[in-house]
């Protein structure tokens, strides 16, 4: 499967997760360079677009991201 779009511009990897580079291994291999469409940025971002999508959201929030855009 190929690389999430969003991959080289997030900014919750290239920012928030460099002083998690563990995690930050996880959540790509899992999310960005697998099943991005169950990343709950990327399902905001595909949504409701890049402005949208909360700095602090992390890709298994699946929750939050449909509450997001439900518009609550």
């Amino acid at each position: 499967m190929a690389d999430c779009e969003c991959l080289p511009g997030c900014p919750f990897f290239n920012d928030k997760m460099a002083n998690m580079p563990a995690m930050a291994s996880t959540y790509k291999s899992k999310y960005c360079q697998g099943d991005f469409a169950n990343c709950a940025r990327y399902m905001v971002f595909k949504a409701l677009g890049k402005p949208s999508v909360p700095m602090d959201l992390y890709p298994n929030q699946k929750d939050t991201a449909s509450r997001i855009i439900k518009g609550g």
